[in-house]
């Protein structure tokens, strides 16, 4: 093992590492919980050179293989360790001030917290952490250099790109979308509603997604032009216009049938989208079409 610590001295700079090191860890008892390691903020990249890490991050869980690249915050709800019997061989630096945790912060609502970086990346991540291993008696403002080039090379690599969406996103959010409409897909008779309220919520769609939240709300927006909650209340709405036209169904039993319990709610919503409180809409013979406009 080989492991630089800087201590948080009186340099007030905006990106600035405690420590930084290569490890081979085969002790099951390697465990970093990050809702215990005080609360001072910082960051941690850490980058797996081979063998196999987990991490549960915001309830999911990853497998950290070879390749892998791991972005965390301190403190936050995630936790790292090796399981009985495995091996974990990894570089990392971690960082503090305004401008890493500004940083950290955009690349974990963009891409998560598991990243595959270009070769070049990589190599500047290594021979960064190198030199602050192999240079204890580095300045202050070249280990700053040090932690905010590496940074701006995961910044470089994954944020500054083609902002066209590749035909696997696009089908990404279609497959999202599809759920979305079968989860409200409901005969007229129907009374009460097809989905449950945390099967169409963000977190879950995102889960489904298997991405982010944030970067699952980033994506599903650029896509489709309007938030994963506004599509999911835009298609409530459609139904339920289409259930005011089609039946002789209460307008409490149409509210249960979009998945939204209590009706004087349901005619805000359904008057705030259509201009028309539901028995109005159902008396004015209009109808509402496929992109849910009068």
């Amino acid at each position: 093992m080989k492991v630089i610590s800087l201590p948080r001295g009186r340099h007030q700079l905006h990106t600035m590492p405690t420590n930084a090191g290569y490890d081979r860890v085969q002790d099951c008892t390697y465990c970093w919980d990050g809702r215990r390691r005080g609360s001072t903020p910082f960051a941690i990249v850490q980058h797996t050179l081979a063998g196999e890490g987990n991490l549960r991050f915001e309830g999911r869980h990853y497998r950290l293989r070879a390749g892998d690249t791991m972005l965390v915050l301190v403190p936050h709800d995630h936790c790292y360790w090796l399981e009985t019997g495995g091996s974990w061989e990894f570089f990392w630096i971690a960082m503090y001030g305004k401008e890493a945790l500004r940083l950290q912060r955009a690349l974990l609502d963009e891409r998560g917290p598991v990243l595959r970086l270009s070769d070049k990346t990589i190599e500047c991540l290594a021979e960064n952490v190198d030199a602050l291993i192999r240079s204890p008696e580095l300045t202050a403002g070249r280990a700053s250099a040090l932690a905010y080039e590496s940074l701006m090379a995961l910044h470089d690599d994954l944020l500054v790109q083609d902002v066209a969406l590749d035909a696997t996103q696009t089908g990404v959010i279609a497959s999202i979308q599809n759920h979305i409409h079968a989860c409200l897909r409901c005969e007229p008779d129907t009374l009460a509603p097809q989905a449950e309220d945390d099967e169409l919520d963000v977190a879950s769609l995102a889960q489904l997604a298997g991405l982010s939240r944030s970067h699952f709300s980033r994506l599903f927006t650029r896509t489709v032009g309007m938030s994963p909650a506004q599509y999911v209340l835009n298609e409530r709405m459609k139904l339920a216009a289409h259930l005011l036209e089609v039946t002789d169904l209460s307008v409490k039993a149409i509210a249960l049938s979009v998945g939204i319990h209590d009706p004087n709610y349901f005619s805000k919503l359904f008057r705030h989208a259509f201009s028309l409180s539901p028995s109005e809409f159902r008396l004015s013979g209009l109808y509402v079409n496929s992109r849910g406009r009068l």
